[in-house]
């Protein structure tokens, strides 16, 4: 296949993962690169053809690809195109908002965190997606690009940024807070929480309380096994539901697809299991909440 016939394959999404189209991609890597941040390219400049057609399959493809590839040329394109507002980031891609997005920023902005801490400051920006942005930060300190101090040092900056009116944000800002350990972080997380800007739907101060007691080294370790970089394009993405509607996926498939322990220590639920689980609907884990309120946070 040529650059042209691997570009028209991973065009749309025909039912099943382009596989071989993928793997020749990935073969001719400095052929597709290109090509690939032609598409980001495009998609940032007029993302409605993109968005408006159900079947596109195009940036996901290549997103995933270029992070594989650790392609910092296509950062700033991401950012770009992760800062329209609205839905439009879902009609992209989808749920890869909640479930790659941290990782995707993390592989192509080579460690620099300007592009991430954009999207997180930029009230304007999906909730989701500053979300996936702080999830992105805690991928570099997993993956030793950046100190956990510059992180922390950030986060105690956002306690001092963020409007102080309860939101998504500072949801997320709680949860990543507990993952990387909230040792210096407690008193800001204390007065948020009494400030009543942090939803005990979404995370409960006694959860806080017990991470911070695990210590940092069980939560850095935690978090190493949480927050990963892309290295294979097939493995992220062969499984999604929308490829094959009919496929069962094993016990082990699934367990091999989440982190050991969550807030409290405890096992996770198996997630991600067919149907892939829409940000709107039910937690599979039982909880009673919505997802994206949920273990999709």
């Amino acid at each position: 296949m040529n650059v042209d016939q691997i570009l028209s394959q991973l065009q749309h999404n025909e039912g099943h993962f382009a596989k071989d189209a993928v793997l020749e991609a990935v073969a001719r890597r400095e052929e597709m690169i290109p090509a690939l941040l032609n598409v980001l390219g495009d998609v940032a400049n007029n993302p409605e053809p993109y968005a408006s057609d159900p079947k596109s399959m195009i940036l996901s493809y290549a997103v995933y690809l270029l992070a594989q590839f650790r392609e910092s040329r296509a950062y700033p394109l991401v950012v770009q195109i992760f800062s329209l507002p609205g839905e439009t980031p879902f009609d992209l891609v989808g749920d890869t908002v909640t479930e790659g997005l941290g990782s995707i920023l993390a592989c192509v902005s080579d460690g620099d965190i300007s592009g991430m801490t954009s999207l997180i400051e930029n009230e304007l920006v999906s909730p989701y997606v500053r979300s996936a942005a702080m999830r992105g930060l805690l991928t570099l300190v997993a993956c030793g690009k950046r100190p956990r101090e510059e992180i922390v040092a950030y986060f105690h900056h956002l306690f001092q940024k963020l409007d102080r009116t309860p939101s998504e944000a500072w949801d997320a800002l709680a949860c990543r807070c507990t993952d990387l350990w909230p040792g210096e972080l407690m008193d800001d997380l204390r007065s948020a929480w009494e400030e009543e800007l942090i939803s005990p739907g979404m995370i409960n101060w006694d959860d806080i309380e017990a991470w911070h007691a695990r210590g940092k080294d069980s939560c850095l370790q935690c978090m190493k096994e949480k927050y990963t970089l892309i290295t294979d394009v097939v493995e992220e993405m062969a499984w999604w539901a929308c490829f094959d509607k009919d496929r069962k996926f094993t016990y082990r498939e699934k367990a091999a697809r989440v982190p050991e322990t969550f807030l409290t220590g405890m096992p996770l639920p198996i997630r991600r299991a067919e149907p892939k689980v829409g940000r709107n609907d039910p937690c599979p884990c039982g909880s009673g909440k919505k997802y994206k309120k949920c273990c999709g946070y």
